[in-house]
């Protein structure tokens, strides 16, 4: 047959199109000659590799130009594994794979490439064109199973939704489910793929024989692949049967193409059964079976022989009927996954004979054919049992037309298909009996001479159908462009990620530690590491890591970045470190603007705000001088929005009240509360004495050989250690990181040969001088022997001439002046010259001159275009400098050679407020130690702010000069400060004792804690002075429960006189009392809508109130049987549930007051019952150990917990349901866990019963109260200690959370209701009149003077000795005292309360008694901080320290003793009684204990009306003053006659917060004495006589010298005359504290 000639399409060969013409052409080279004999020697074909798609390999990060590429390599790829060492792979695909295994950054781009194409794909299928689906499909092989299923299931999707047949889409489909494993393709896809594929057949058929035609090929090929995956169980009624009779009629089409490929698919629905598998069938019936019909050795590797010999067995045997189900595409049947033949022979008849062999043959010659076995193929067409068979004869010219037109085969591979087609059509009769068969091998030549896979023309059978059955490779590739018009991200974040780590100079990095809140103890430390870790593990968003400066965040956030990019991976979080100052505006598009920073484009950050998570690593909050909330103004991890996790860092001296609404993630919505869980904090915690030592032992590693300054070899680890430690102090002050760097680089040259350490003194401003001066010296010999030009050199001579360090740093300090002053304070400058050279930037980072030189030899670091300081605290230390240089104060400093002063001290000093820098304002404090010139410099700037010239720069200067001059410890003690002014000073913990401050602008002044004795404040200007603290309201009676209402506006507080007291929240006042209880309620609850209240009374009644009403209660709940414990109101403000001693719990109707429920079931009294949040359960506690939960409904009991720590005394149950917290006898309080019924913490604090226990609105704090006199405050989330309010003088006996969280209210045994601003930012100290600044705050039992009078020794409850230093006087205070020794002992574990202790005679012994115990005798061991010299030099006061609890029975007294003293001479006893009276007796007549019972008493001095103890006795050394203590005051009495013995109370010591423990005078100072108060305090006092009125007319005054700071403001006896702008509240408060305002 002659073809005409036509040039050749795309992908066909002109040589291919001429192989085709000269198979067909009648004047061709004859081709073989094929007979009905003919054997497999006569093949045409060759066996050959898998036919694999190839195109040229790009090389590894190069683009992806085409879709043949990317699906070529990663096929390569994917396929590495099934290589063997007789795969043939050039050497450009070797050296590509070796790369690709090192590059998991390129593999993951490959497939990410592939997963975005799916995802362009998807957005809209309908609307694709057929080269984007084939595009599309020819990544089946690759794809991974998320994308693989998500583009299957939109393509069933669109082809279901489509409604005219569009063929492209249908191929694509089938192709899509041919070319995957059986992992990603579930069965219930390819049932509703042939479901849908059966109604179109359905409403095609009859209409267009060529859509019939392509419907009945995909049925054909979804069959054959339901047939490999063994798919069964199909609905025999709606899907097998009806596709049966389809498949049946179409088999009689008189188009023949239609015919055969409705006859293939019948063939296949037969081994789709719809009750057993084809493998189920073999086997029942394989007896007999002899022969494999396909046995499979490998999986790319069919047995020829014995699929034919299989194939004529099954002839033998069944004729044309047989089972032949395991023929499958390699690899994908679970029969070759278990190495067995694929189908056995059969030797008896199977089904109903409709099985055909043919299909088999035709199955198996496309397995060979695609295994790349084209020779076995060559050999099955000839010597198949069915080879004469029409439709065996079909099938196999449509494969060899299909391998002829594929372009994935070699050209010769195409043309041996074209020739074998010419040989069967000539020269072998079996294939010409047939006409329709003689008729397809012509066309399909024919066609295959045109344009390969294009439709037949000019066919007599009916319409044109292609000769390929799937979608070509696409010669464009649309979807692959359009991904690539956004870069790769992975491959952008590998370079980012490379470039970090880069980037991260580690230097030495000792892992910090942390605690969960500023107030947790160092035992709550924890990694700070692993808690990070957890936390971005957890669901929290934000966590806030705080920190002293110079603490490490920075470089722990830099390690955070580094370990969090060392463990990324494709399409995880991406870590990102912000440097926050460093941003403009981070308030807005934070994100976006660091990606921008890092050269992202604007698509890829648009992918990555829609696709990608984010750990943004903040740092510098408080540099930046942020005020707002960023994670809300960014809207993080809102809809549409940025999906990121925060942690963020700030200096704890940043902070103000209520910081944590800077950080908590807010809600959208801004009537819903923020949620506490998405919140964390963490505290940067001190280094330890073993990370010291850690630390120092890198630091010496990282030492050079020789130390160029000091010409010596660099010190060795014990060196360091040996003067870190015997420096006074110095271990303190290096805990700081940035500081331990410092004190390491500076000890050196510090530390002079041969000099005693222990006398050594070194601050912070020391160790910062000294670095600085070191820096300089290095970086001057660096430049020296640096290359420089010569101009470069020529400046660098100048200013070595000239004092190349006195340059350097005056260099920086202009430089710190400009950031403040130009630059807002931010410390990152950036500096591009072209932009900047005529701004005030080029004057410190120009390019050229000096200014480079010192630029570069400065502690200023850059980083591209940014300039900042080393440290933070380096831009505050120089410009501290600027106000005071030590070089201005020591003329035989370096650099202090006669200059002209540069800058003016009074200009330096009103420059700029600095209050709000206290790190600058430390610094400065420090100098004021070293440098006295410039102590009265600030005096005088005080002095100034007096006179009216210059008022605004006056003010300014004066309010710096005293906030450093108090936070330097300078104590302004009767200080003539009358008509300052200093407004917003912070005078906080200042001491003021006695000072004049009358006509004063104190204008929003900080006085919080500060000792104002005695101030005299008539007439000053007091307008928004801040103290901290709310002043407490007072009860005619002990007050013993309170409660806020819901809207937070009023406060009930039960007095034990029965009455309730009602309190507006805003002013204060009492609006309202209720009466009607008979001995006092116990509990006072609010309705949920503010509107009533019900109380549990002492007369076994439950009483409800109206608020607004006028009247009594109007409803009185009776029956319970004994006094009642606690009430509480459902959520839904209609049930009362009320408890009692009697162990029951009653449920009561708020609307009828009936008693609907008796609930029993506790053994003991019946504390507490609180309702459930969503009001159906109702859970209890009892003395019977136990926490019973009943249904609110029914009563029905439920669960029952039983406390591992005892008695529980009372419980609250958290808003948000998740806690419920139990208080327990000993002081325990367990958080028990409501979802799993475990105890989830144990908060340890309490040292005695819990009284009441409650949470905050939000559940985030818990507040307790006990007998210990305390008010405790827990973070819930890490169970810890946030503060101890000790303002109470008695039992606690209820605490009360205010609704917004803001306040906390407690009553006690005191008659007081104290009132506390709850600010979890500070140390929680203010608790009115007697907070407590530190937790666990031991009381002093007994003091003394050392004999040289300098030091004073105590001994405190804890059985500790302390020593306190008298050189901390010019300070202002000192802190806890010296630790000498530890007196506990073992035994002592049964002992509960140190009666008394005295220090021996001899000096080496402490005698202690115990309460009710015997009296022990302990040595006085050294401390390990104090000095041997200081150490035993105790004065002993008297002989004889006795403290009984006997009454004495002498005349009609009866008064218990409580302290006896003797008087110098030793002639006079002293006692002090319960009663509040000193007895005096002539200890000459009555020298013994026993003597005293026995004797008349001698002087009676009465010192009180009232019925406080005499807690505390001391006689002058002279004999002639006797101080006395009792409960918060000390009196001084003085003899005011010999004869008579007679005395007189000159004066009254106010300022104490709790009874005076012992007093001592001072054995060499004249007039001084020192107290010791169960507050903590050591305070040492001054008398002065003669004095012109005196402190109550006698001509003599006490004066505050020096002692312990408790942090507790005082205002004991300050006057109030006159003062303006004084809020009300404030008054209130000082009044309290003991203010007079007249």
């Amino acid at each position: 047959m002659t073809i005409d000639s036509r040039p050749a399409s795309a992908g066909v060969s002109p040589q291919l199109a001429d192989d085709v013409e000269e198979a067909t052409s009648a004047t061709a080279v004859k081709s073989p000659t094929l007979s009905s004999n003919l054997t497999p020697h006569s093949n045409i074909f060759f066996n050959i590799p898998k036919p694999v798609l190839k195109t040229e390999i790009p090389q590894p990060q190069d683009r992806i130009e085409k879709t043949e590429q990317l699906v070529y390599c990663s096929t390569l790829f994917l396929q590495r594994a099934s290589f063997t060492s007789t795969t043939s792979l050039h050497r450009a695909e070797l050296e590509w794979l070796a790369e690709m295994e090192k590059d998991t950054t390129e593999q993951d781009r490959l497939r990410w490439i592939a997963t975005r194409m799916v995802e362009d794909f998807v957005q809209n299928v309908a609307s694709k064109t057929s080269v984007e689906i084939s595009e599309i499909v020819s990544l089946g092989l690759i794809l991974e199973k998320e994308p693989y299923r998500k583009l299957l299931s939109s393509i069933i999707g669109a082809f279901d939704d489509t409604r005219l047949l569009d063929v492209s889409l249908l191929q694509g489909l089938v192709q899509l489910v041919q070319s995957n494993s059986s992992e990603y393709l579930d069965a219930d896809d390819l049932v509703k793929i042939l479901s849908i594929l059966r109604v179109r057949l359905e409403g095609t058929h009859g209409q267009s024989s060529e859509h019939t035609y392509h419907l009945t090929l995909a049925v054909s090929r979804v069959l054959d692949v339901m047939a490999e995956h063994e798919v069964k169980g199909l609905d025999r009624v709606v899907q097998h049967e009806p596709l049966d009779g389809i498949l049946s009629e179409l088999k009689g089409s008189s188009d023949p193409y239609l015919m055969y490929q409705a006859c293939y698919a019948f063939q296949a629905l037969q081994y789709v059964p719809d009750n057993e598998t084809p493998l189920q069938a073999i086997l029942r019936h394989s007896v007999g079976v002899t022969r494999s019909l396909l046995n499979v050795s490998a999986v790319t590797k069919l047995d020829l022989s014995a699929v034919l010999e299989g194939l004529l067995s099954l002839q033998d045997a069944l004729g044309s009927t047989f089972n032949a189900a395991g023929i499958l595409y390699e690899g994908a049947s679970s029969l070759m996954e278990s190495g067995q033949g694929v189908l056995d022979g059969l030797k008896e008849k199977l089904g109903s004979g409709k099985k055909q062999i043919w299909y088999a043959a035709v199955r198996a010659a496309n397995a060979l054919a695609q295994a790349g076995q084209l020779k076995d193929l060559n050999s099955l067409i000839c010597e198949a049992p069915c080879r004469r068979e029409p439709l065996f004869q079909w099938g196999i010219c449509q494969l060899l037309g299909e391998i002829a037109s594929d372009t994935i085969w070699d050209t010769a591979v195409r043309q041996q298909a074209i020739d074998l087609l010419g040989v069967l059509h000539k020269d072998d009769t079996e294939w010409s009996r047939d006409e329709s068969v003689g008729t397809y091998m012509t066309k399909i030549i024919g066609q295959l001479g045109t344009a390969a896979g294009e439709a037949f023309s000019g066919n007599t059978y009916g319409p044109a159908y292609p000769l390929r059955s799937g979608l070509p490779m696409p010669s464009s590739s649309p979807l692959l462009v359009r991904v690539l018009e956004i870069p790769d991200v992975e491959y952008d974040l590998y370079k980012l990620k490379l470039q970090r780590l880069g980037e991260r100079r580690r230097g030495v990095y000792i892992p910090p530690q942390a605690k969960p809140s500023l107030k947790a103890s160092d035992d709550t430390l924890f990694p700070l590491m692993e808690k990070v870790m957890d936390f971005l593990a957890s669901p929290r968003q934000v966590l806030l890591m705080l920190g002293d400066s110079g603490a490490g965040k920075s470089t722990f956030n830099l390690e955070l970045e580094h370990t969090l990019w060392k463990g990324y991976r494709k399409y995880g979080p991406i870590p990102l470190y912000i440097g926050l100052p460093a941003v403009d505006n981070p308030a807005q598009d934070l994100i976006e603007k660091q990606l921008q920073y890092h050269n992202f484009s604007e698509e890829q950050i648009r992918e990555m705000k829609l696709n990608r998570k984010f750990i943004l690593v903040c740092d510098g909050y408080d540099e930046s001088q942020l005020k707002i909330n960023i994670h809300t103004t960014n809207r993080f991890n809102q809809p549409g929005q940025w999906n990121a996790k925060m942690v963020i860092s700030c200096r704890t001296q940043y902070l103000g009240q209520d910081y944590r609404s800077r950080f908590q993630p807010q809600p959208a919505d801004r009537y819903h509360r923020p949620a506490t869980d998405d919140f964390q904090e963490v505290v940067v915690a001190a280094f330890t004495r073993a990370q010291i030592q850690q630390y120092v032992e890198e630091y010496v590693k990282e030492l050079p050989a020789h130390d160029v300054l000091q010409d010596k070899s660099p010190w060795t680890v014990e060196e360091y250690m040996d003067t870190l430690v015997s420096i006074p102090y110095l271990m303190d002050l290096v805990s700081n990181p940035f500081l331990l760097t410092l004190a390491l680089d500076a000890l050196p040259s510090v530390v002079e040969a041969d000099k005693d350490l222990s006398s050594i003194r070194i601050t912070r401003v020391q160790l910062y001088d000294s670095f600085v001066k070191r820096w300089l010296k290095v970086n001057q010999k660096r430049l020296e022997g640096s290359p420089l030009s010569a101009e470069e050199r020529e400046e660098l001579d100048l200013l070595i001439e000239d004092n190349f360090s006195y340059h350097g740093i005056h260099y920086q300090k202009d430089l710190s002046i400009a950031i403040f002053m130009d630059h807002a304070g931010n410390p990152i400058v950036k500096y591009t010259h072209l932009r900047d050279k005529n701004t005030w930037k080029a004057t410190f980072f120009g390019p050229s001159g000096q200014t480079k030189l010192l630029r570069e030899s400065s502690t200023v670091m850059r980083s591209g275009a940014h300039f900042q300081f080393l440290h933070r605290s380096l831009l505050e230390y120089f410009y501290s400098r600027t106000i005071c240089d030590p070089l201005d104060y020591d003329p035989d400093a370096e650099g202090s050679e006669e200059r002209e002063q540069v800058y003016d001290f009074k200009t330096s000093l009103a420059r700029r407020s600095i209050i709000d820098e206290p790190s600058i304002v430390q610094f400065l404090a420090e100098r004021v130690m070293q440098d006295p010139p410039f102590k009265q410099q600030l005096r005088d700037a005080v002095e100034e702010s007096k006179s009216n010239v210059d008022v605004e720069l006056n003010q300014i200067s004066a309010a710096n000069a005293i906030t450093i001059l108090v936070r330097a410890g300078v104590d302004f003690r009767g200080a003539d400060l009358r008509n300052i002014k200093i407004p917003g000073a912070d005078l906080s913990s200042g001491q003021f004792d006695y000072a004049q401050f009358q006509g004063a602008n104190l204008t929003g002044v900080n006085l919080a804690r500060s000792w104002l004795r005695r101030v005299d404040m008539s007439g000053a200007n007091m307008d928004g002075v801040r103290f901290g603290e709310l002043p407490y309201l007072e009860a005619d009676d002990l007050t013993s429960a309170c409660g806020y209402s819901p809207d937070g506006m009023l406060l009930a507080v039960s007095v034990w006189s029965g009455v309730v007291d009602i309190y507006e929240t805003t002013t204060w006042s009492k609006v309202r009392e209720l009466r009607g209880h008979v001995g006092g309620s116990s509990d006072v609850t609010f309705s949920p809508d503010s509107q009533r209240i019900v109380t549990a009374g002492n007369d076994k009644t439950v009483r409800v109130w109206e608020v607004a009403g006028n009247g009594g209660a109007i409803l009185v709940l009776e029956g319970h049987t004994s006094s009642l414990y606690s009430t509480s109101f459902s959520p839904c403000g209609k049930k009362i549930a009320s408890c009692s001693y009697d162990k029951t719990i009653r449920l009561w109707s708020i609307e009828t007051g009936e008693c609907q429920l008796v609930l029993e079931g506790h053994t003991s009294s019946v504390r507490s019952a609180q309702f459930s949040p969503d009001g159906e359960t109702l859970v209890s506690c009892s003395d019977d150990k136990t926490i019973r939960f009943w249904s609110a409904e029914t009563g029905e009991p439920g669960a029952v917990w039983t406390s591992p720590v005892g008695e529980v005394r009372c419980l609250a149950y958290s808003p948000d349901g998740r806690w419920i917290a139990a208080g327990h006898h000993y002081g325990d309080i367990l958080l028990w866990d409501t979802a799993t019924g475990e105890t989830s913490a144990n908060l340890y604090g309490h040292t005695d019963d819990l009284t009441s226990i409650v949470f905050s609105s939000s559940s985030q704090w818990l507040a307790s109260s006990a007998v210990d006199r305390s008010v405790k405050l827990w973070d819930v989330s890490s169970s810890t200690l946030v503060a101890t309010l000790n303002g109470h003088n008695g039992d606690v006996y209820q605490v009360a959370f205010a609704p917004n969280e803001r306040q906390i209210a407690s009553v006690g045994a005191d008659k007081k209701v104290r009132l506390m601003d709850f600010n979890s930012s500070e140390s929680m100290s203010s608790g009115l009149e007697a907070p407590s600044p530190q937790d666990q705050r031991v009381s002093i039992v007994t003091l003394a003077y050392t004999l040289d009078g300098g030091a004073i020794f105590t001994i405190d409850d804890d059985l500790v000795i302390r020593r306190w230093d008298g050189e901390a006087r010019a300070g202002g205070g000192v802190g806890g005292g010296l630790y000498v020794s530890d007196l506990y002992t073992s035994d002592m574990e049964d002992m509960f309360f140190l009666w008394c202790a005295a220090f021996s005679p001899d000096r080496h012994q402490i005698a202690t008694s115990f309460d009710d115990g015997p009296i022990r005798m302990s040595s006085v061991q050294r401390g390990p901080d104090t000095p041997p010299a200081t150490l035993l030099k105790v004065h002993l006061r008297a002989a004889l320290v006795v403290a009984s609890k006997k009454k004495l029975q002498a005349g009609q007294l009866t008064d218990r003793q409580l302290v006896l003293k003797y008087s110098p001479s030793g002639r006079q006893l002293a006692m002090g009684t319960a009663a509040g009276s000193i007895y005096l007796w002539d200890a000459t007549q009555s020298a013994t204990e026993t003597n005293i019972e026995r004797e008349e008493p001698g002087v009676l001095i009465q010192l009180m009306e009232g019925s406080q103890d005499v807690s505390a006795l001391a006689y002058s050394p002279c004999g002639t003053w006797i101080a006395s203590g009792n409960t918060e005051t000390v009196r001084l009495w003085h003899q005011q006659s010999d004869q008579d013995d007679s005395w007189l109370c000159v004066s009254v010591v106010r300022g104490f917060f709790g009874p005076i423990r012992d007093i001592a005078w001072n054995p060499v100072v004249p007039m001084e004495f020192v107290t010791a108060c169960k507050d903590g305090s050591v305070r040492v006092w001054g008398v002065s006589t003669g004095v012109d009125g005196g402190d109550m007319g006698e001509g003599v005054e006490v004066r505050f010298l020096w002692g312990s700071d408790l942090g507790i403001l005082c205002a004991a006896d300050m006057k109030l005359e006159g003062v303006v702008g004084l809020e009300l509240m404030n008054r209130k408060l000082l009044v309290q504290r003991g203010a007079v305002e007249f």
